[in-house]
């Protein structure tokens, strides 16, 4: 059994050999190659095929690992590769629209993405964090009339799909690959993480909803269009990438603004015979009462408590009972997820033994139906011996002794 049947039998529901084993270590591979802090080519989750420059810099570690490129790691340590296919599309800008990218400072910390418009310019703004990655801050939506600006924008942006990115990851991971097709946020994630702000719309829905939820409404119909396009792509699997995390966006709030959008999302991704995924890393125990009524069927970027708020046991129990809508055909109707051990773990010399311990607590609780990985990513400053004994430790687990 392939590590890629391997995970599809899981999201079917149907008998496993052993939980399959998914870790993202992107962002610390980079580190390895380019030092931590240095601007980093990649996204998190982005695949880095073989040939890439990357590959031709000096390593920073040392022994046979020096010589790994990113995918040695996953073909020579019998892991499988989870991949977020970031640029299965281009965007084009017509009707007077035009988007500009400025970096600045010394060494180029600071970007400014300004689109300019009939009606006037939107800008949002992003420093390089000590990761190495482009970190937002502050909002494009200054003044709730700049809402019709934004109308502007997501009315003239062109989405041009470049799927031979996505068959040649297919093709060249074939065996231990998995992607999915990246449609970012839902239309109220967009609100409280790009366009406004937590604190801007908490306001905006207490003095002006009927333009809120308008404005939703309209986006929501884009979006859509936006998701029956992913749903073209190759490969098997759609994920809306929200970042949802109740701190920001609440269980009730959660539960009127974005499940609608989700159910209305999962239908069309399942119509076409594919899986619905989300990506949820960070608090979300209150999410769990009614997680089921999404309709996803596949839980990304899960990350138990000591980082996030609930327990292994908390997270298995609730995707147990829950049975989601409409499901695949051919599907049970329960949920999966990728459950990972907690990357500070990696990150602060706990024994190689306990980060073993906490897979194999994850694959019992679970019964073997999970997707074990480094929750969410493994850090640039993270242990990879830990990472290859954590692997291990899962495979020496068989399903038929997880009870």
């Amino acid at each position: 059994m392939t590590h890629r049947e391997r995970f599809f039998r899981v999201l079917a529901g149907e008998p496993v050999d052993r939980a399959p084993f998914f870790p993202d270590i992107t962002t610390w591979y980079q580190a390895s190659r380019l030092g931590v802090g240095t601007e980093q080519p990649y996204f998190p989750g982005q695949y880095i095929p073989d040939d890439s420059p990357l590959h031709r810099l000096g390593s920073r570690l040392s022994g046979r690992l020096a010589e790994y490129s990113f995918l040695d790691f996953y073909r020579e340590l019998d892991w499988g590769l989870p991949a977020h296919m970031y640029d299965w599309y281009e965007e084009r800008c017509h009707g007077g629209v035009e988007k500009r990218v400025e970096t600045r400072g010394e060494p180029g910390r600071h970007r400014t993405v300004t689109w300019r418009t009939p009606k006037g310019d939107l800008v949002r703004t992003y420093k390089l964090d000590a990761e190495g990655t482009w970190s937002e801050y502050g909002h494009m939506v200054q003044r709730l009339q700049d809402l019709d600006i934004l109308r502007v924008i997501v009315e003239n942006t062109e989405i041009v799909p470049r799927f031979e990115r996505v068959e040649r990851f297919l093709v060249e991971t074939d065996g231990f690959g998995v992607c999915d097709i990246v449609v970012f946020r839902s239309p109220f994630g967009k609100l409280i993480h790009e366009y406004m702000g937590f604190e801007a719309v908490t306001y905006a829905l207490h003095d002006h909803e009927a333009q809120v939820l308008e404005f939703l409404d309209f986006q929501e119909r884009f979006d859509l269009g936006f998701v029956e396009l992913a749903c073209r792509a190759p490969g098997s699997i759609v994920i809306i990438s929200d970042h949802a995390d109740e701190n920001l966006i609440a269980p009730p709030w959660y539960r009127r603004f974005c499940v609608p959008y989700y159910r209305k999302a999962c239908e069309l991704i399942h119509r076409a015979g594919k899986y619905a995924s989300t990506h949820l890393d960070g608090n979300f125990r209150g999410y769990l009462p009614f997680i089921g009524e999404t309709g996803f069927d596949l839980l990304d970027g899960c990350t138990p408590a000591p980082m996030f708020n609930y327990e292994v046991e908390e997270l298995a129990g609730a995707l147990g009972a829950a049975r989601r809508p409409d499901p695949p055909a051919g599907g049970e109707g329960l949920m999966r997820c990728y459950c990972g051990v907690p990357a500070s773990l990696f990150t602060t010399r706990v024994p190689a033994g306990e980060i073993a311990a906490f897979g194999e607590r994850i694959v019992r609780a679970f019964g073997g139906q999970v997707v074990v990985n480094v929750g969410d990513i493994l850090p640039p400053t993270g242990e990879i011996e830990a990472v290859a004994a954590l692997g291990e430790a899962v495979r020496a687990l068989s399903c038929a002794g997880t009870s």
